[in-house]
């Protein structure tokens, strides 16, 4: 089932639910930035730990994904490791099978003929925990379509001594689903390898970081920034990205709307929107479907296109993104 295409870097790369991957003949020509290249190195140190647990810090739009993908095809997949990679959202479950497919070359993976992928979750493009094969290599999964059926790994886990479970956006794991697919894990399979990804680690309520310091316990003697006790492999900034002319630096337009949203929002949510960088979804739903903010979006952009160029248009939810899509095709810039 196709659930989607990208073209980056003159590279087609059709992401389906399921399949084989096998290995590109030739030369990736993306080459890592040095921060990526320090990151991967720093990952090593895991290979030499039966078990380890750690995070990898990069800022949105520093290449956590790239970064951990070109690294377990090396380190997992060319072994013959399987991968459990954990996320929240259907559109970072959807980036990862994209870049792994992407960046399998045969020079990365040169002792297997192919490898077999699969991508669970609720969406009506992905599979059900119910398709998942003893067989299958990287299995990247919806963390609430596991946490629901969580026995349904069984199988898939059976005899494994080592195994890679990625966690995507990794400042969530101190939520209690993630805790019970991570627990349940590390009951199955002695050598359990534990990467986190995230851009804001701290992002949790200050009560729950010393959990996510428990989840994340190796690193911590390496140098690197700590708070509660973290364990982080590596670690870098956005403004460091930014004067080493990586990522742009951001310039903020406020525009207002009249509108006013989260009047009636207790303490509690206010506490998960801060922490949590998640909008209830009557609030996101309210966003998205307001005609007049939307029109608002797309004129500004129009009025200052040739000053903004070509952007990145952030999106509430799905039904935003399409929403917003319908709109900027109908003003001829889609």
């Amino acid at each position: 089932m196709e659930t989607g295409s990208v073209n980056d870097l003159k590279t087609y790369v059709e992401v389906k639910s399921c399949g084989d991957i096998l290995p590109k003949k030739g030369t990736n020509i993306r080459s890592p930035y040095e921060h990526q290249k320090k990151a991967m190195e720093a990952l090593d140190k895991i290979n030499k730990e039966d078990s380890y647990s750690t995070l990898v810090v990069l800022p949105t739009g520093g290449g956590k994904t790239y970064t951990a993908s070109m690294w377990l095809l090396k380190n997992a997949i060319d072994k013959k490791k399987k991968i459990l990679w954990i996320a929240h959202r259907q559109m970072l479950l959807d980036q990862a099978a994209e870049s792994f497919q992407k960046f399998a070359y045969a020079e990365v993976v040169p002792h297997i003929s192919s490898f077999r992928f699969r991508i669970v979750s609720g969406a009506s493009s992905h599979d059900r925990t119910i398709d998942i094969k003893a067989d299958d290599n990287l299995l990247i999964i919806s963390k609430d379509s596991i946490g629901r059926n969580i026995e349904r790994l069984d199988k898939w886990l059976e005899g494994e001594k080592e195994l890679y479970l990625v966690v995507d956006e990794a400042h969530h794991s101190t939520a209690k689903t993630y805790r019970k697919v991570i627990n349940y894990v590390k009951d199955k399979v002695p050598n359990l390898k534990l990467i986190g990804l995230t851009a804001t680690p701290f992002r949790t309520a200050e009560e729950e970081q010393g959990l996510l310091g428990k989840i994340y316990s190796d690193g911590v003697s390496d140098g690197q920034v700590l708070r509660g006790d973290i364990g982080i492999t590596y670690q870098i900034g956005l403004k460091e990205l930014i004067n080493r002319q990586i990522l742009s630096k951001p310039i903020f337009e406020s525009y207002f709307t009249e509108e006013n949203y989260g009047d009636s929002l207790g303490l509690e949510s206010w506490e998960r929107i801060q922490y949590l960088d998640n909008l209830p979804d009557d609030i996101a739903s309210q966003m998205a479907e307001s005609a007049a903010r939307n029109k608002l979006i797309v004129e500004t952009y129009k009025e200052k296109q040739d000053e903004y160029g070509q952007t990145i248009v952030f999106a509430v939810n799905v039904i935003h993104a399409i929403q917003l899509s319908a709109l900027f095709k109908r003003a001829e810039m889609s």
